[in-house]
């Protein structure tokens, strides 16, 4: 089945009637807390639900309510960045106050196939991984020619073949996986941001100010980036 849209001040509402009903011996709110329930107050997720509606069938039973189950990972990031979404799933079950700041019953919380199916609505990659671990063994380079000749070529056709493919593919824009988890952040949270003056002046962004370098796309088995500290 499709997804039910759930307003955002339903989600509010939820929480409020929770905390006011569930808040004693059970469930504490300690002060790191109050940060999360603020953010998570704040962010409207619900769009999600309309964002990703035709990833969903027609039929079947009813699926997770999308914003929720973003939500709880979400949160899960903030709080156990390090873990695995296993442990995400125990603390939900262990952590009452986490299952109301996430928008679930607590007697009837998701499981970890259920994240899993959802996650796959987000990022529809066929592969696992867009790059493999097991790379391809690189040709060996062709033997140098003479002494002022040129090197023979090793991929005859090599040129031909690209352009053709240009070409053919130029007014085509291929899909990433990526795509629909930037277009919601970019739409959702990044405009919404932006339109409530949170980032300041737009058109007069500095990335890095101060003379710190950005790294991005790094592999963990990549060099250290190298930091350059601000002149005093």
């Amino acid at each position: 089945m499709k997804p039910i849209f759930v307003p955002h001040v339903d989600y509010q509402g939820f929480v409020l009637k929770q905390l006011r009903t569930q808040i004693g011996p059970g469930i504490v709110i300690i002060n790191k807390d109050w940060p999360l329930l603020a953010k998570l107050w704040m962010t409207d997720l619900s769009p999600l639900t309309t964002f990703l509606r035709d990833t969903y069938s027609d039929r079947g039973p009813e699926p997770r309510d999308p914003a929720s189950m973003f939500r709880s990972f979400f949160l899960f990031l903030l709080t156990n960045p390090e873990k695995g979404l296993t442990e995400c799933v125990n603390v939900l079950k262990r952590t009452p106050i986490y299952a109301i700041l996430y928008g679930f019953d607590y007697d009837d919380l998701p499981v970890v196939g259920t994240f899993y199916e959802f996650f796959r609505r987000f990022w529809p990659a066929v592969d696992n991984n867009l790059k493999p671990m097991k790379q391809p063994k690189r040709k060996s380079k062709p033997k140098k020619g003479k002494k002022g000749e040129k090197a023979p070529t090793a991929t005859p056709g090599r040129v031909n073949r690209l352009v053709t493919w240009m070409m053919r593919h130029a007014d085509k824009k291929t899909a990433l996986p990526t795509d629909p988890l930037f277009d919601f952040f970019q739409s959702q949270i990044l405009a919404v941001s932006a339109n409530l003056g949170l980032l300041g002046d737009v058109s007069a962004l500095s990335a890095a100010g101060d003379g710190t370098p950005i790294v991005t796309a790094v592999y963990t088995r990549s060099n250290p980036p190298v930091i350059v500290m601000p002149k005093v």
